[in-house]
């Protein structure tokens, strides 16, 4: 199996410490908003890689970002929606594997982490600002 190429992000501490400082929902809806978008750069990504089937085109329009269905750890994933995606990315016994996934992934990952880097903390900051304004109007 191929190495996974790692990236590093630096200069969150400060981001670090305001996150912690918030509630728990509030700092998860922070990591959406700015996750949203980094997860659009790479549906693009994925959709690039598809190639839209000849008669419907249904693989092509089934890749979304969406909010992730469970309580805890990932806020927003890129699914293939189609029925056809796993044959797809994977393979089987009569087609070979053909991964959009991965390449995509390769390919964008700068610019998701650029993206990423930008928009936390302007999240953070107007989460800050949103509940200061709760406070003044309770006031």
């Amino acid at each position: 199996m191929a190495r996974r190429s790692a990236s590093r992000l630096e200069g969150f501490r400060e981001a670090s410490r305001q996150l912690n400082d918030m509630s728990r929902a509030m700092a998860r809806n922070v990591g959406k908003r700015a996750l949203t978008e980094t997860a659009e750069i790479l549906a693009r990504g994925v959709r690039a890689n598809v190639g839209p089937h000849n008669l419907t085109g249904d693989t092509y329009e089934s890749v979304d970002v969406e909010p992730a269905k469970q309580k805890k750890g990932v806020a927003v994933e890129v699914v293939l929606a189609d029925i056809a995606g796993v044959q797809l990315e994977f393979g089987n016994s009569d087609q070979a594997a053909t991964p959009v996934f991965r390449p995509a992934v390769d390919s964008n990952r700068q610019k998701m982490d650029d993206t990423f880097a930008v928009l936390l903390p302007i999240e953070i900051d107007a989460a800050v600002l949103r509940k200061a304004k709760r406070a003044a109007r309770k006031g």
